[in-house]
């Protein structure tokens, strides 16, 4: 059956690191943001990721200031607001419960980035909170860049195991994640259809990559743009490159994303055909063979995309990659 979601994303312009009370102010503007998602019919929405909040302030990158139409004033440097370690929040603090209330009042699934302390350890997560303020397993990144994370009391997570939001099971990556195979692959096996993408860059090449290789939608947020990538790798819609920093405020976008597609070999056990002719304008089918693959999805929300599987045989690319592997691994070995 057709599955349907909205998904939102956000840009925040770059913080002065220097401003006084500058993270409380971006948490307000959060749970603003939540409120106008919610106007917006938005299922699902992520934020960037928390250490660009505040570590990133425009006097941090002074060529970054060519991309503004006029000076910005910043106050007489007043103390900066501290470490990562000293930003830690646990999961009862009352910023975390403000989220869950605004996200239960505008009926928006959130992911929350946070710094977050659990006993001795300090994370760089997103927090999963429900439409109905249920907390989540956070998920924390599990490849901290070495130095100004690893080398800062940041610790590694290990889980990326799908979770529930809005009917859908969604995975999490952030930021340096993107150039780790394995991130998409353990979200993939685990059921995920959806990565959301918390970062300080845009990913590029990298997150189309990995959103091809696992037949992953992956939609990002960060400081300088947001990017929803299609399950075949292609973009479905980019906001421009520094948009916030040139417009100078935060935008919320959003696409309504089918989850009941996937890919497939191209020849599909050659039922194709056989498809066509059975269900019609029910199925699309993208045939894309010079990349080996078929894009099949329902379009009717009576027709659910696993009954076509069982009836015609179909596996998805990503299973038949994974079958493919471990054949390999069975097999005698290499010299």
């Amino acid at each position: 059956m057709s599955l349907v979601r909205r998904i939102g994303t956000t840009s925040f312009l770059y913080g002065d690191s220097r401003a006084r009370d500058r993270q409380k102010r971006e948490r307000e503007a959060v749970v603003r943001w939540i409120g106008e998602a919610g106007t917006l019919g938005i299922d699902i929405l992520v934020f960037q990721e928390e250490y660009s909040f505040w570590h990133s302030g425009l006097e941090d990158a002074p060529g970054r200031m060519s991309f503004l139409p006029a000076p910005i004033e910043r106050p007489a440097a007043p103390p900066t607001e501290g470490s990562m370690s000293d930003l830690a929040i646990g999961l009862d603090h009352p910023y975390i419960e403000r989220v869950r209330e605004a996200s239960r009042k505008a009926g928006v699934n959130v992911a929350l980035p946070i710094v977050e302390q659990d006993g001795d350890s300090v994370y760089n997560s997103l927090l999963p909170v429900t439409s109905e303020g249920k907390l989540l397993r956070p998920y924390r990144k599990m490849f901290p860049v070495p130095v100004g994370e690893l080398s800062a009391g940041i610790s590694p997570g290990s889980c990326n195991t799908a979770q529930v939001m809005a009917g859908v099971p969604v995975s999490f990556a952030i930021c340096f994640d993107a150039h780790f195979d394995e991130v998409f692959t353990d979200a993939r096996r685990s059921g995920a259809r959806l990565v959301l993408w918390s970062s300080m860059w845009m990913g590029g090449a990298w997150i189309r990559a990995q959103a091809l290789r696992n037949g992953l939608y992956i939609v990002s947020a960060t400081p300088d743009g947001c990017t929803f990538v299609d399950i075949d790798g292609g973009i479905i819609s980019e906001s421009p490159s520094l948009w916030p920093q040139i417009e100078g405020h935060n935008n919320l976008v959003f696409e309504d994303l089918n989850f009941d597609r996937q890919i497939y070999h191209c020849y599909a056990g050659g039922a194709l055909n056989a498809i066509r002719q059975k269900y019609g304008s029910r199925v699309h089918m993208r045939n894309r063979p010079q990349d080996s693959i078929v894009i099949i999805e329902s379009l009717d929300p009576d027709l659910p995309l696993a009954e076509i599987e069982k009836e015609f045989g179909l596996k998805s690319w990503f299973r038949y990659i994974e079958e493919a592997r471990a054949a390999s691994r069975a097999a005698a070995p290499r010299r």
